[in-house]
């Protein structure tokens, strides 16, 4: 019926006449679709005809709305072919056999009504399985019906709505940032080769070489102590260098203590470096690994932050779960404010958090104070 009226009423509009028909099923879809369904459309012009035209012909869902439009028609035709083949026929067949049945349980002769019925028809069994049948197909037609108009809501709200532009642009971001995300993941890849080859590996290999000489000598009745205490040395090197690469992987203080416990450890780091430092932490104890990973590894980026930008005398470390699950760690600090939500170490920050399905939250004036929260859905 409405492809009908649209086609006879609207194509005097000739390439916009999918703008009227995308208002009017905008409003059907309402009526079966629980996800909300914006206007797509820019705000028309005041400038008059010509400007509204230049406006609509530059959007693209003008352009899916006229598509839908000649979809619609043979739709149409699909729909009224099913429709007459799924539900009208076994309904026809169900109702005919049905009063053929109440025919023979009142004991009228269905020959007296139509003289040219047949033995089927005038067999009560017989009518009762086609009723059955009847009944059956009506019911699987249903289910046919509902398929239809779910692909064909599915096929309208791709073509006549838009996302709304904060999901777009939530959508676009998510994107960026998983890429950056790749990048520093094979950066870090990168690094830890380069730091096991030009550190652990060669003292490693040095120690070798050491004991190799040590041997050597020692096979010969000559003075070994001082190869000793060479080995021991390169050996702690290569202790120390292998300890920091793992910290760099997993933080030994998320190891030895839940998030709260590295969290206060880092705390107490930063007050060594002159700044003054408050803690009021109350977070569950047990918390997925990547999330605690991840806000660790965030917060210590926020601490790095303050010590090298700030200028800051004071820094207060915030943590707490909301009742939904969500946890929220936030630094504050009295510097110097203005951090750029777009520079190297915050991108990190906020990297790192939307890997997690979190959110980053930057208040920061010039002139200070800065806060920074870190929100993350935990359902721990």
């Amino acid at each position: 019926m409405v492809a009908a009226v649209w086609l006879v009423s609207c194509w005097p509009l000739l390439t916009f006449a999918g703008v009227p028909l995308g208002h009017l099923e905008r409003h059907r879809l309402r009526l079966l679709d629980l996800a909300p369904i914006p206007n797509p459309h820019v705000p028309g012009p005041r400038a008059g005809l010509a400007a509204w035209i230049r406006v609509r012909a530059r959007e693209r869902i003008s352009w899916t709305e006229l598509l839908h439009g000649a979809l619609l028609v043979p739709l149409s035709v699909l729909n009224f072919a099913v429709l007459t083949l799924v539900l009208l026929m076994p309904g026809m067949l169900a109702t005919s056999s049905g009063l053929l049945v109440v025919f023979s349980i009142l004991g009228v002769d269905p020959a007296t009504v139509d003289p040219g019925t047949t033995a089927i028809q005038r067999d009560p069994l017989a009518q009762v399985l086609l009723c059955v049948l009847g009944l059956v197909l009506l019911i699987a037609g249903l289910y046919a019906v509902t398929l239809l108009t779910e692909g064909q809501r599915y096929l309208a709200r791709m073509l006549i709505t838009e996302p709304a532009p904060e999901l777009s642009a939530q959508v676009e971001g998510l994107t960026r940032s998983r890429a950056r995300v790749t990048d520093a993941f094979d950066a870090e890849r990168r690094r830890i080769e380069r730091d096991l080859h030009d550190g652990a590996q060669q003292r490693l290999t040095a120690l070798v070489m050491t004991l190799g000489t040590m041997r050597y000598e020692h096979d010969r009745g000559h003075d070994v102590t001082d190869l000793i205490d060479q080995a021991g040395h390169d050996a702690r090197r290569a202790v120390e260098e292998l300890r920091q690469i793992v910290h760099d992987i997993f933080p030994a203080a998320l190891r030895e203590n839940d998030l709260t416990g590295a969290l206060d450890d880092l705390a107490a780091s930063t007050e060594t470096a002159g700044i003054t430092t408050t803690v009021t932490i109350d977070l569950p104890s047990e918390l997925p690994t990547d999330v605690q990973v991840g806000v660790y590894f965030a917060t210590s980026e926020l601490f790095t932050n303050v010590l090298k930008h700030a200028r800051a005398t004071n820094v207060r470390l915030l943590g707490h779960q909301t009742e939904e699950g969500r946890i929220f760690v936030t630094v504050e600090d009295d510097g110097a404010g203005g951090a750029d939500p777009d520079g190297t170490g915050l991108l990190g920050v906020i990297d790192r958090i939307e890997t997690l399905g979190g959110r980053v939250h930057l208040v920061s004036p010039v002139g200070g104070p800065t806060r920074i929260s870190l929100e993350v859905p935990c359902a721990s």
